[in-house]
């Protein structure tokens, strides 16, 4: 029993580890590219345009100027770090197989916060700051969840077995877990 609790206590510090870690260094190089994908979709030119570090300048026809900030929590790193620690200590298999997991489910989670925030923005352009926020704060957060829930989906459907696998017994989901 103590040899579990080890175990678990192990993992939970190293999951702790990479999240902060993780956190303060790969935040700006990841927002960094999120804010430059983010203008590559919008297509907006003169209309919105990077200014300083991770703020959209943006220039709707009708309404007023804005900046909007693309700040950490914003970004998908958040969910991504979880997935990299249920990846390096929950999941078991081959380590090349959950490296390509958590991959696959990093890149679909970073490209659907790039749609997120793209589409806070073109919400912007169209009818204001004001309504920016509002589909920021209650559709992109539950685009964010299903997005998340997606790509740790994802992430576990590519560690189970493949169907043509001959395995002694029907598999489990606690065989990755």
């Amino acid at each position: 029993m103590n040899r579990r609790r080890t175990i678990i206590g192990a993992s939970l510090a190293g999951a702790i580890a990479v999240a902060f870690g993780g956190f303060f260094g790969v935040s700006g190089p990841l927002r960094d590219l999120e804010q430059r994908m983010v203008l590559l979709l919008l297509g907006a030119g003169a209309r919105v345009r990077m200014y300083g570090d991770h703020y959209f300048q943006v220039l709707p026809r009708d309404n007023g100027a804005f900046r909007a900030q693309l700040t950490p929590f914003c970004s998908s790193l958040v969910p991504v770090l979880a997935l990299a620690a249920i990846a390096v200590f929950i999941l078991h298999g081959p380590p090349v197989r959950k490296t390509f997991a958590f991959v696959c489910a990093a890149v679909v989670v970073v490209l659907c916060n790039v749609l997120r925030v793209a589409g806070s923005i073109w919400v912007g352009l169209q009818v204001g700051a004001r309504s920016m926020v509002l589909f920021h704060d209650w559709i992109g957060t539950l685009f964010g969840i299903g997005y998340t829930m997606l790509g740790f989906f994802l992430m576990l459907f590519l560690m189970l077995p493949k169907a043509t696998a001959s395995i002694p017994r029907a598999a489990r989901v606690s065989d990755v877990l």
